[in-house]
């Protein structure tokens, strides 16, 4: 007899009932025996009144009878828990369960109200600076507030949103208390929303966020902790030799630029673009002349932000031409200005800064080429391992090679703003030493002709390749409600390249940077 996978050999004796049998059976599978029945005999099913010998008699030398029933105690039992089936399930419902199983997921993407691009894509830039999300969480409006507190309370809002769904979000009391706050985007065109400068918008919500959002040290802002810098600016008189350059420091800069340069120069690369920002004419009363003068402002970076924000000066604007029939408009420059996934500011740097940077860059130098040589002295154990037949250890070849990560170095200065010398000892300690890369981590880009028009989306880092894996960086891109995985390549390629070169495809407007230290 067959029973699932089971198989039994079942001895009976002359004068066995069908009743007899069935009692047998369950002594040996416990399937009661109201449960069971089999297949096999002739003339169908085993019933209770049948001529079981009879039965028995009719089979085949080597035939086998199968048994159907289920076991006392091994019944299908109702679920304990609802089932609840996933479109049934709401977009935070969902993200919960999601995060709990640590599925890789898409963050959520964020409704177009109307022109609302703009805003939008400097939304998910900032939402993906973990500092700011983190001050969102611990802030708390004051009693008698403002504008301000409530642009900032509705942002807390948005932030909340975004961390806690998978679907697209509707932020309209966040773009309620953004028009209010700024007037500007309430601009109505046709009956529709007008389409906004992206750059205004991220510098109205830092500004806002500057006053609202409280730094570590008295009266400090947080935002001005993360990306408030330092520049050093020389004016020197270009009339006359004679008068002495006037030095000063312009404090709580948020914004690099970098200009494209004109028709006859262009620029084509970001540190020339932002070189060339750092220069400048001006016009102002000289007092050894006694008249106004032309001057040049030379400015350069005296402390290095944890982020670097970098405007591309891609809208200027055009005068009214008469003879070709045109009106004073706002347009876009489309040249192309490359950029890398890394961005070094050491030229930007005072010279101050400079020697700040350079002690980094020589700690960075020393702890990379220890790694090399310990990735080195690794591959050669494993080799000397298979050579010797596994008697060598290449751990500890590779541990005995290492070199030590305080890498000694002369007395250096190591204060990060360049205000003062801090001599440093060998071996104090590890700190986190500044060497001029940042790393880029957002772009703002716009598609379009004209800074009225046109579409913004934006850009985040998800993950650096590891060469093994993931062959490129993977981005995520925030194109409004919809939201996809992207690769860098693909974000610089053919098809779409945001280094710009191209009128009706996405070009960077602004990038997010940060900052690389090395700690030794």
């Amino acid at each position: 007899m067959k029973w699932g996978k089971e198989e039994y050999v079942v001895a009976v004796e002359a004068g066995t009932t069908t009743v007899d049998f069935k009692s047998q059976v369950a002594k040996l599978t416990q399937v009661p025996v109201d449960r069971q029945k089999y297949l096999g005999f002739a003339g169908g099913m085993l019933k209770d009144t049948d001529d079981f010998m009879g039965k028995v008699a009719k089979l085949k030398a080597g035939a086998k009878i199968t048994l159907i029933g289920t076991a006392e105690g091994a019944e299908l039992k109702a679920p304990t828990e609802k089932t609840v089936f996933e479109e049934d399930l709401t977009a935070e419902e969902k993200a919960k369960i999601l995060k709990e199983k640590k599925a890789e997921i898409l963050p959520a993407g964020i409704d177009n109200l109307g022109n609302t691009c703009y805003m939008n894509a400097c939304l998910q830039c900032m939402n993906h600076i973990p500092e700011i999300r983190q001050a969102m969480v611990t802030y708390s409006a004051p009693s008698t507030g403002d504008a301000d507190a409530a642009l900032t309370t509705q942002l807390k809002s948005v932030t909340q949103m975004l961390t806690s769904t998978t679907g697209s979000i509707k932020p309209i009391a966040f773009w309620m208390a953004l028009r209010q706050r700024f007037p500007r985007f309430a601009e109505m065109q046709n009956g529709r929303p007008m389409q906004q400068d992206a750059d205004e918008c991220l510098r109205g919500l830092l500004t806002v966020l500057s006053g609202s959002l409280r730094g570590a040290g008295e009266g400090g802002s947080k935002i001005d902790e993360l990306f408030g810098f330092r520049m050093k600016s020389t004016l020197k008189n270009l009339e006359c030799d004679e008068e002495p350059a006037q030095s000063s420091t312009e404090e709580n800069q948020r914004v690099l630029m970098c200009h494209l340069g004109t028709q006859n120069e262009p620029v084509s690369l970001i540190h020339q673009g932002v070189a060339l920002s750092m220069k400048e004419h001006i016009e102002k009363q000289s007092p050894t002349l006694g008249r106004n003068a032309q001057y040049q402002k030379s400015s350069a970076m005296d402390s290095m932000p944890p982020y670097l924000v970098v405007q591309f000066a891609r809208f200027g604007y055009q005068g009214a031409n008469e003879w070709a029939g045109t009106t004073a408009s706002k347009v876009k420059l489309t040249r192309k200005c490359a950029f890398s996934k890394q961005f070094d500011v050491l030229d930007c740097a005072s010279d101050e800064l400079k020697k700040v940077l350079n002690v980094g860059r020589l700690k960075k130098k020393e702890k990379d080429d220890a790694e090399m040589e310990r990735i080195r002295q690794e591959r050669l154990g494993k080799k000397s391992d298979s050579k010797s037949g596994g008697d060598a250890k290449p751990a500890e070849a590779a541990s005995a090679a290492r070199p030590n990560d305080d890498v000694e170095m002369p007395a250096a200065t190591a204060s990060s703003g360049g205000d003062g010398d801090v001599e440093m000892t060998p071996g104090e300690g590890q700190q986190d030493y500044d060497t001029g890369y940042y790393e880029l981590v957002a772009i703002v880009s716009h598609k379009g002709r004209t800074a009225d028009g046109g579409h913004y989306v934006g850009w985040t880092k998800h993950k650096t390749a590891d060469g093994k894996e993931l062959k490129e960086d993977q981005w995520i891109l925030f194109d409004d409600d919809e939201v996809s995985f992207v690769n860098w390549n693909d974000m610089v390629g053919l098809g779409t390249d945001l280094q710009g070169g191209k009128a009706d495809t996405q070009i960077a407007y602004i990038s997010i940077y940060k900052k690389v230290t090395v700690k030794a």
